[in-house]
Order: C-alpha cells, then sequence, then structure tokens
C-alpha cells in the first residue's frame, strides 16, 4: 500500500512538472520572435558591415581613353608628395551603376617623366582599379591584368585617397555624380608648364 502511495505521489509531481513546462513553450516562443518595430528601424538605419555584401565587380569598360591633353589638367594637392599629380578632368564618369567613378590621372616626376593612369576607384570599399596606363607619350594601354586593390595614404598612393576623401564620394559610400566632381574641382589649379614659363 505504501508503494502504491509513492507512485500516486509520482504521478502528480510528474502531471504538474508538465503542466508547467506547456505553460511556459509559449513565452520561450514569443522571446525567440523578432520585435517587429525594432526589426524595422534596423532595417531602415542598417550600415553594411565589411564584408557584409560581394565585392564591387570588374565591369566591362568601353575602351581606353584619349591621351590627356594639358587644359583639360587640374593639380590636386597632396602632402608630403615628390611628384605633382592631376586629373584630366574631361575623362571623368561616374556611374551609380557600379558606385565607381572612373577618371585619368597623371603624375609628373621632379624631372619632368610622366605616368598617366586610368582608373576606376569605390567609394564604399576604397578600392582602386587599374584599367590603363602610358607614359610621357600615348596611347593609353590597357592592363593585362585588372583586379582590386584597397586605397593606402601612402607614398604614391596618397592622391587616390585625396580623391575619395575630398572630391569623388557622397556620404564616404556612394560615387558623387560626373556634374558634383567637376563642381568640387573648380577651385583646383589648371597645368602649369614651368618649362614654358621660365624661358
Amino acid at each position: 500500500m505504501y508503494n502504491n502511495g509513492l507512485a500516486e505521489v509520482e504521478r502528480i509531481i510528474l502531471k504538474i512538472f508538465s503542466i508547467v513546462l506547456i505553460s511556459l513553450l509559449p513565452m520561450t516562443l514569443l522571446a525567440e520572435e523578432a520585435d517587429p518595430i525594432f526589426d524595422d528601424i534596423e532595417k531602415d538605419q542598417h550600415i553594411p558591415r565589411k564584408g557584409e555584401n560581394k565585392p564591387p565587380q570588374k565591369l566591362t569598360i568601353e575602351g581606353m581613353p584619349e591621351y590627356p591633353l594639358d587644359n583639360n589638367l587640374r593639380k590636386l594637392e597632396i602632402r608630403k608628395s615628390k611628384s605633382d599629380y592631376y586629373v584630366d578632368i574631361s575623362s571623368i564618369t561616374s556611374s551609380k551603376k557600379d558606385n565607381i567613378a572612373r577618371m585619368v590621372t597623371v603624375a609628373i616626376s621632379p624631372y619632368g617623366a610622366r605616368t598617366v593612369t586610368y582608373e576606376g576607384l569605390d567609394c564604399g570599399y576604397r578600392q582602386y582599379m587599374a584599367y590603363g596606363y602610358a607614359g610621357s607619350e600615348g596611347p593609353v594601354r590597357p592592363f593585362k591584368e585588372q583586379v582590386w586593390k584597397p586605397v593606402i595614404d601612402a607614398e604614391s598612393g596618397r592622391y587616390r585617397t585625396t580623391l575619395l576623401d575630398n572630391y569623388l564620394c557622397n556620404y564616404f559610400s556612394y560615387a558623387a555624380s560626373r556634374e558634383k566632381i567637376l563642381v568640387r574641382m573648380n577651385s583646383l589649379k589648371p597645368f602649369k608648364n614651368q618649362d614654358k614659363d621660365n624661358q
């Protein structure tokens, strides 16, 4: 009889325990669901994190630009640079489709040697792709290998940082329109041929 009473008590305890678990289950499920109000705010204020989206894609470009003319060059003010850097304002394009600003830049060494580069710069990822190059004479020739590389604020790559930070981007992530880029470059000084001035 003692065993029967003990078994009955155990059944009652198990029954109560089961009822408690069942009553707590809906609360557990609700706690795991996303708050709809917070979820909407999070979507509205979402900021892409590094590596979240696919890297910028290599898109086909329509050939190489013309070799830059001196009267289209505007000088960039680059700190701690031995060479002078110019942008060919006639070559500037900006695409909302791929979020990339493209242009021809010219680096002139203290000895007068020129390095012409046709590049695309991505504001969101702060990367660049070099499409083509030339020396002191044209034409601009395509690079065999065209890959995305990080923009580094050092030495010969500092002009790219200047372009991204001051002229090419809106809100640090999106490429500005060609019109807005040109307005921002209005204050840049035109190319000045020192050799002609000294004659």
